[in-house]
Parts: C-alpha cells; structure tokens; sequence
C-alpha cells in the first residue's frame, strides 16, 4: 500500500471554525504515525489544466483562477490561493491512480475534497472533482463507490452519459445537495451507469451491509471493472455532525474491505472526501490503510447504535429497482 500526500494540503482554509479545516489532514497524519502506518509516502506529480479540462469546463477553470475572496455558496469562499490548492488535492488523487493502475493500493489524502464539483460548478467546499479527473487520467474501465454521506452530484454530472465509468454510491436521503434519487439512473450511452442508493437517516452498519453485499458488490462484479476508486467520505460516522447515519468506525472498515476484496490485482485507490469529526475520521482513514497492509487497529468509535430507520427495507425496495438493470 501507498500514501500520497504533500505538506501543503494543510495550507487551504476556508475561515476560522470551518468544518473543513487543516485539522483534518494534521489529525489523520498524527493517528496514522500512531498506528504505525505513516510510510511508503508518495510525492504527487503535478497535473495541468489540460488534464482539468478533460473533465470541467473551460468556464469553471477561469474562475477558479480569478479568485477574488468571494463566496460561491454560503458554505465555500473562493479566494486568491483557491486554484493551486485545488490542482494539488486533485494532483494527489491522479497520483493515487496512477500508483494504484501499477497494482498498489493507495490512498490519496486530498484536501480541498472534490465530489461536489460539476463539470461546470463548484460548490460544497468543492472546486475540482479530484476522483472524476482522477479516473478520467486513469483511461480504463473504472467504478467508483461513493461513500460519502452527501451524494456526490458532481461526480454524477461529469459521467451521467458514459458507460465506460460506473458511479454507484450511497448517501443520507435527503440531504445536502438533495440530489441523488434512485431514478437518476444516467442517460443515453450511460443509462443505468448511474446508480444511486439513497438512505434514511438513521441508518447504521446493518443497512449499510445490506446495501454493500446485495447491491453494489454484485453491479461491481457485473461491471467487472480494470480499476477501483473510492470516493471515502466518513460523514455517515455516528459521531459527526454533518449527518444523521449511525455507522461505526468498525463499520466503515468492513465496508471497505468488501470493496477491497473487489479490486484485481491491487487496483484501487481511496480518495479522501468528507468526515469532520477529525479523531473518527482519522480512525477510519488508519483502518482502511491498516487493512491494504494486512493489519488491524482497535477502534475508538466504535459502540454499535443498531438501526434507527427503515434503512433495511428500503434498501430491499432499492434492491427490486436496481435489479432491474444488473444482476442482484
């Protein structure tokens, strides 16, 4: 397994008390030297706006480099610095790719997080769609599993009409940006690459198992891709904020050894996203990693919140609708 990161991912802020914070990064960093994971560090290789524009508009890259200390949304401030933080993140995560495409598991730490950007927005602290170019550099069949609590509307956007990419992810219904309803299964050559698992909130690992094993393994197996990217946001964590799942540390592991035990010949590489409860996010990013190593650690956050939804049936209703497109 491999690391990509660089020193500078601490260096993008939006403001003080920001959700999305250095503290992050500088947290994963210090849990990861604490289990013994801190190693076989990869340098990112710069990507240029050619490779930006290969998935975003030539619109979006121009205001992005504006800057200018202004607001897109009330949530994310572009400003002066904004651009090269946001080729960096989305450099470490074509790295990540890249390492992963020579048959090593890899995990990219990027920050600013990316799934939110469209091919012609940004928005959600997003500004690159650090996977999407990532997978676009890569020019293989690839799936990617989005993890992350919030649905991941840009990734969507920039492959809804392709079948040579599979997005299949799961979210909290409901929730930022309210997108991501099951019908939204992709369109013209894409139709049915789409898949989107909303659920409801209050869900915990038995729905999410539930998902993962009689959903999204078996449209992976089908799809039967060169390379695996997981978009790892760990906001669905019963300790964060941001959201209303009920997952556990040991939970989201689990998760992502299935998906792990997917991938053909060390093909997958794990892109960071969201997760703002920074020592149960750091826990996760070190269990996933310990994992690719062939280790294990002994969560923190781990107390098992059983199931305070409908998560189970409607993942069986889920399961009724998607099947009718792959075989489940």
């Amino acid at each position: 397994m491999a690391i990509v990161y660089h020193y500078k991912l601490v260096e993008h802020e939006q403001w003080e008390g920001h959700p999305e914070s250095p503290l992050r990064i500088r947290t994963i960093k210090k849990k990861l030297k604490n289990e013994g994971l801190w190693k076989d560090i990869v340098h990112p290789e710069m990507i240029t706006d050619e490779d930006v524009l290969k998935v975003h508009t030539p619109r979006l890259l121009n205001r992005l480099k504006e800057g200018g200390g202004i607001p897109i949304d009330p949530d994310t401030m572009l400003k002066n610095d904004t651009y090269g933080h946001a080729m960096l993140s989305a450099s470490v995560a074509v790295t990540a790719v890249r390492n992963a495409l020579n048959g090593i598991p890899t995990f990219a730490l990027t920050r600013p997080p990316g799934h939110h950007a469209g091919r012609d927005w940004m928005g959600g602290f997003c500004y690159l769609n650090n996977v999407a170019i990532a997978a676009e550099a890569a020019g293989v069949r690839t799936a990617i599993v989005d993890l992350d609590v919030h649905h991941c509307n840009g990734t969507e956007d920039v492959f809804y009409d392709r079948n040579d990419v599979l997005v299949i992810e799961t979210h909290e219904d409901g929730l930022y940006p309210r997108t991501g309803q099951k019908e939204d299964i992709g369109e013209g050559a894409g139709t049915g690459y789409n898949v989107n698992i909303p659920i409801p909130a209050g869900s915990g690992n038995k729905t999410y198992e539930k998902a993962m094993d009689e959903i999204i393994i078996p449209v992976l197996r089908e799809f039967a891709p060169e390379l695996i990217i997981v978009s790892l946001g760990v906001d669905a964590h019963y300790c964060d904020q941001t959201s209303h799942m009920l997952l556990n540390t040991q939970g989201y592991i689990e998760l992502c050894k299935r998906i792990i035990g997917e991938s053909k010949g060390g093909r997958i590489a794990f892109i960071l996203e969201g997760g703002y409860h920074l020592r149960a996010t750091a826990e996760v990013v070190a269990g996933v990693l310990a994992a690719l190593d062939g280790m294990t650690i002994q969560p923190e956050y781990n107390e098992d919140k059983g199931e305070q939804s409908n998560g189970l049936r409607e993942i069986k209703k889920l399961r009724e609708y998607i099947g009718e497109r792959w075989k489940l």
